[in-house]
């Protein structure tokens, strides 16, 4: 993990240019407060066999968080057949099962600090990943996901939300224009991908709509107080961009059609 090594700069699903870097075999970003807890975090999941979180490696000379760079293809526009197909729908509700089941056995210090929070998680709560969408996840050349990548958002809250803020994006619940944009390049059969889903994450279609229809709202509510608390930073720009009348407007659809 040398620092002399040339950095080629990353782009990504973001919104931002956050300075990320690959140096060989990692990817560098500036690290926060929460970062060395971020690195338990991933450090313990991989420990205990979930291999599609990055390999925490530090800090570098510079400060900058240090990752194991994870070679995968990014879920395109139109989305990639593994997102596209009802198969991919029940492979994507099997993911959030065994993230959800790993999570809720991690061992959180008390004096854990995330980017939003501090400690471990209350009573009714377990660690989430926190931004659970297509664009953090990475195909290898199979159907599999190779890695679940950005966990800056990770810390304790309701254990169902990245279950429902991924299947928010896969069934699509929102409109046909809203589902192109995000990667549909034609309607979606929504009810068939939603049984697929709800299957692949272990619940009911109805508890899914039930857990989508609550991180919509926890998501609306996130961008309004950390958009507002923050004076940059993604949560600015997505309050900026009016992420959260996207997420209200969503939420509507959601239960005018599912609920």
């Amino acid at each position: 993990m040398a620092d002399h090594e040339q950095e080629v700069p990353l782009f990504g699903a973001g919104l931002q240019d956050r300075k990320l870097v690959r140096v060989g075999d990692t990817v560098r970003r500036p690290a926060g407060g929460w970062t060395n807890s971020v690195h338990d975090l991933l450090r313990d999941l991989r420990a205990r066999g979930y291999d599609l979180a990055p390999e925490p490696l530090g800090l570098d000379s510079a400060g900058r968080e240090v990752l194991g760079y994870v070679e995968g293809r990014d879920p395109g526009w139109p989305f990639v057949p593994e997102i596209l197909t009802e198969e991919g729908a029940r492979q994507l509700g099997r993911l959030t099962s065994r993230l959800r089941s790993v999570l809720a056995t991690y061992s959180c210090p008390v004096d854990a600090r995330w980017q939003f929070a501090e400690g471990a998680p209350r009573s009714g709560e377990t660690m989430q990943h926190g931004d659970l969408g297509p664009w953090n996840l990475l195909w290898g050349d199979g159907p599999e996901v190779v890695g679940v990548l950005d966990w800056d958002f990770a810390g304790p809250g309701d254990p169902w939300y990245d279950t429902g803020h991924l299947a928010w994006f896969t069934v699509p619940f929102m409109d046909d224009d809203r589902a192109r944009a995000r990667g549909f390049p034609e309607p979606p059969d929504r009810r068939s991908r939603l049984a697929a889903f709800a299957g692949g994450a272990g619940i009911s279609a109805a508890e899914l709509v039930g857990v989508t229809v609550r991180a919509q709202e926890e998501y609306e509510r996130r961008v309004l107080t950390r958009g507002s608390y923050s004076c940059e930073g993604p949560w600015k720009t997505l309050l900026e961009m009016g992420f959260h009348k996207n997420a209200r407007s969503d939420r509507a659809w959601t239960v005018r059609h599912f609920a």
